[in-house]
Formats: C-alpha cells, sequence, structure tokens
C-alpha cells in the first residue's frame, strides 16, 4: 500500500509541474488604452444624420456638385490639460479612387456620385486622414463642416448619374494634441 501512495504522488507531483510549466508560456494578452478626453460629445450629435433631399440631376451636370450643407458636432465640458486645447478629426468609411478622399454611397441604383467633406471655408476633408479644426476653450466647442455631393469624373463626362435614393454611411474619430 506504501508502494501506491509513493507512485500516485510521484504522478500528481509530476502532473501540476507540467501544469505549472505549461502556465509559463504567455498564454493570456491584455490591451488597451488609458486616455484623457478634454471634450464630451454632445449625445445628439452621436449619430447625425443628413438627408440631402432631392437633388435635380440637371444641377450636378451643370455645377459638378451640390452646395455644402452644414453639419455641427459639438463638443461640451471641455476641461483643457496641459497640452491639450487642439481638435483633430479623421473620417473614415469607403473612400472613392478618382477622385480619392470622397465616401463612396451605398445605393445599387444611383451610380457616379460620392459625398464629400469640406470646411465652411471650402477646403476639401479627406476620408482617412487626420484634420485640424482648430482650438478650443473651457466649456463648450463646435466642430463645423460640410458635406456635398459630387459627380464622379467618368460620369460627368459620360452623361451617365443613376437616378434614386441613396444612402452612405461613415464615422469619425476625434483625437486631441
Amino acid at each position: 500500500m506504501g508502494k501506491r501512495i509513493v507512485n500516485l504522488s510521484l504522478w500528481f507531483t509530476a502532473s501540476l509541474w507540467l501544469a505549472a510549466a505549461a502556465a509559463a508560456d504567455n498564454n493570456l494578452y491584455f490591451s488597451g488604452a488609458l486616455v484623457n478626453e478634454p471634450c464630451v460629445l454632445a449625445p445628439e450629435d452621436e449619430m447625425v444624420e443628413l438627408d440631402f433631399k432631392s437633388i435635380i440631376d440637371k444641377e450636378l451636370y451643370l455645377n459638378g456638385r451640390t452646395r455644402g450643407r452644414p453639419i455641427t458636432l459639438r463638443l461640451q465640458n471641455c476641461q483643457l490639460g496641459i497640452g491639450k486645447s487642439k481638435v483633430n478629426i479623421t473620417f473614415s468609411g469607403p473612400e472613392s479612387i478618382d477622385p480619392p478622399g470622397l465616401l463612396v454611397l451605398q445605393s445599387a441604383d444611383l451610380q457616379g456620385v460620392l459625398v464629400g467633406l469640406e470646411t465652411t471655408g471650402g477646403k476639401h476633408l479627406s476620408l482617412n486622414k487626420a484634420h485640424d479644426m482648430g482650438v478650443f476653450v473651457e466649456g463648450s466647442h463646435s466642430i463645423n463642416f460640410n458635406a456635398y455631393l459630387q459627380v464622379e469624373p467618368r460620369a460627368l463626362a459620360d452623361r451617365s448619374i443613376g437616378l434614386g435614393a441613396f444612402n452612405a454611411a461613415l464615422n469619425f474619430t476625434l483625437s486631441y494634441e
């Protein structure tokens, strides 16, 4: 009976050692980011919808694009930290090839039209790039920009804009410096 206890003890000790050896490998990873967000996005601006209403194709053929429609993102409770007074915005979504930097529509009917973004002064805001939206102050701050529809060069030359309903979606990320 003493021999069985020794064998069982050796097997149990060996199994603990093997489990400890297996656990010594790096098999659990943690990641994340600890951030200090100087501002909070107003809840009503977390999901922005812009309705272009009805656009007449003749206007697009004549001008190549529509006038910009304003969008405002409101930042609240801004508390300036050391060196944290400038806000950047990055828009991300399916990007056009020609011309680059515009948003591709999600529509089977409407072809040859893209969504563009610009500052209120008319400077183009390309997708997937950070854009300086200025210095903000304690309290509240607004980020103002415009969205517009633009015809792809080929559709403009061929006069091949499709007609119908359309939609598009993109994300934005705010970063602070």
